[in-house]
């Protein structure tokens, strides 16, 4: 009885330091590369104006003209019933990576009853819903971006 308990406190003193080396490991893997530039982000929003008013339920995206910045990264935004909105990136309102970018925007109308909502076709001017064609630009610092009005005509 005695040789197991002795056998079994050798175990465990040896797996202490093997324990010990591979937290070591592991922390100093994870202390590596620093973030990429689009993994950080700042405050970023403004107002979208419609034929000089302000557009509710609008879907905002920036489309990064930096082709450094992976297709997932897309800062994307609903606009409030003033037209406001606020960016966000990897979770909802976080912000936007600095860069300059073509501004996307698209409004579906909700039609049919309350019980049974739909949504309408884009009501805006096509050319807003494509990065070849819009003319809509922003830029994001690193101190994010001063509220700015985008401004759609038909």
């Amino acid at each position: 009885m005695k040789l197991r308990i002795e056998m079994g406190l050798k175990k465990l003193s040896l797996r202490i330091p093997v324990t010990w080396v591979l937290m070591v490991c592991l922390s100093v893997i994870g202390c590596g590369k620093g973030k990429s530039p689009w993994e950080k982000v700042y405050p970023a929003g403004g107002t979208l104006l419609f034929e000089g008013k302000p557009l509710a339920g609008a879907q905002v995206t920036l489309i990064p003209l930096d082709e450094g910045v992976p297709k997932s990264v897309r800062p994307t935004a609903t606009t409030n019933d003033d037209g406001s909105f606020t960016l966000g990136t990897y979770s909802r309102n976080d912000g936007a990576p600095a860069g300059s970018y073509k501004v996307l925007a698209l409004h579906y109308p909700i039609g049919g009853s309350k019980e049974n909502p739909s949504a309408g076709a884009n009501d805006l001017p096509a050319k807003y819903a494509k990065e070849q064609t819009t003319d809509l630009t922003l830029d994001v610092s690193a101190e994010g971006i001063e509220p700015s009005e985008l401004r759609l005509k038909k």
